[in-house]
Formats: C-alpha cells, structure tokens, sequence
C-alpha cells in the first residue's frame, strides 16, 4: 500500500508504515465501524462527490480513521488533529500555519 500511495503521489520522500498501528494507538486514532459508516460520515462523502473524488478499492483497514500531525525537527508536535470520523479533516489553513511555524524553528 504505501508503494501504490508513493507512486500515486510521485513522492520522493520516505514513507514510514506501522501496519501493527500502534502509533494509531498511542496518538488515540479511531477505529470503528460508528466512524466509518455512521451519520456524519454522510455529510462528508456528499461533499467529496460533489468536489469529483469517488471512492475505490479499500486497502488495509477500513475502520481505521486517521489524522493529521505537524512535527517539529526533533520530534515536539507542533499541531495535532484526531479525525473522528471518515472525511473529517482539519482545515488546511490551519495546517500550513502549523507546518510554516514548525518549519521556522
């Protein structure tokens, strides 16, 4: 999976994977089947059809729900968001403010 993602991306950065999840653990990600197919999960996947993205074939966990962290060098987190459900995501705005900061120093 994380080769079809770095192809899929052209990436040319490391991809590190946890396939145990552990790290989903400890920063308290969800996983379950209300954060994959409950209501709001709805909302979100009306929006992202109407933005032209369709889902295709699942990989991995379909239960498993992520996040998003910006990490300083040396390893502080500077910002941290637990989706709690399927489609949830933080805004962008707030990230790159984060990732522009954590990039300073």
């Amino acid at each position: 999976m994380a080769s079809d993602f770095r192809e899929q991306l052209a990436l040319e950065v490391p991809v590190w994977v946890d396939p145990k999840r552990v790290t989903y653990t400890h920063l308290g990600f969800q996983n379950s089947l209300a954060s994959t197919l409950g209501p709001r999960v709805w909302a979100h996947a009306i929006r992202a059809f109407r933005a032209g993205f369709r889902q295709t074939a699942t990989q991995g966990d379909p239960f498993q729900q992520g996040g998003v962290l910006v990490v300083r060098r040396g390893g502080e987190i500077q910002f941290g968001y637990v989706s709690q459900t399927a489609g949830d995501h933080p805004p962008m705005d707030a990230v790159m403010k984060h990732a522009r900061k954590a990039a300073k120093g």
